[in-house]
């Protein structure tokens, strides 16, 4: 796949198989992303424990239920919903609290490798309300666990996995985003 299909065919995978992930296939995901275009540090954390990712996964499922924002409210309410959808890999990227742009140096890394992974036959889903169970002083314990550096702070994370055949918490079908207007 070159990356115009990979960039066409990425989607947010909800569901996941329990099928490991290979070492190889995730070795060149990581490695995808520490060639991201960056302005400073970032941290990748590769959870696969699966006791770890369920003591994440209801954590996230409890700040969004509590959260202030509908939408999370509404997605964790649904029947059956788990937060890092039963994916047998979470990757955890978090920047360094004292730097300028954190976020854009995970984003970018998580971009790479959704389509590396997308690239390789594997599903991918990027996850910003997992932040609300990794971050801040009482979360402290579970992000030294899940591999966050002290100083550091989660930004984002990506579920990864097999997808499964029914992906039952899927939004909408893709659709291309964004305005466009060119300055000559």
């Amino acid at each position: 796949m070159n990356i115009s299909e990979a960039i066409l065919n990425r989607k947010s995978i909800r569901a996941y198989r329990s099928t490991p992930v290979s070492d190889d296939n995730l070795a060149q995901i990581i490695e995808a992303g520490r060639w991201a275009p960056n302005a400073g540090p970032f941290q990748i954390s590769v959870v696969r424990n699966a006791a770890l990712l369920k003591k994440i996964n209801d954590r996230t499922h409890n700040a969004m239920l509590d959260s202030t924002n509908e939408f999370l409210r509404q997605r964790a309410s649904l029947p059956g919903y788990q937060p890092l959808y039963e994916a047998p890999v979470v990757i955890l990227l978090s920047g360094p609290d004292n730097t300028p742009f954190p976020i854009h140096n995970t984003v970018l890394a998580a971009e790479n490798m959704l389509l590396m992974a997308t690239g390789l036959g594997l599903g991918t889903c990027l996850i910003f309300s997992i932040t609300a169970a990794l971050n801040g002083t009482k979360n402290q314990d579970l992000a030294r666990e899940a591999g966050i550096p002290s100083g550091y702070s989660l930004q984002c994370a990506i579920a990864l996995g097999h997808a499964a055949a029914q992906n039952k918490f899927s939004m909408n079908d893709r659709t291309r985003r964004g305005s466009v207007n060119y300055v000559d």
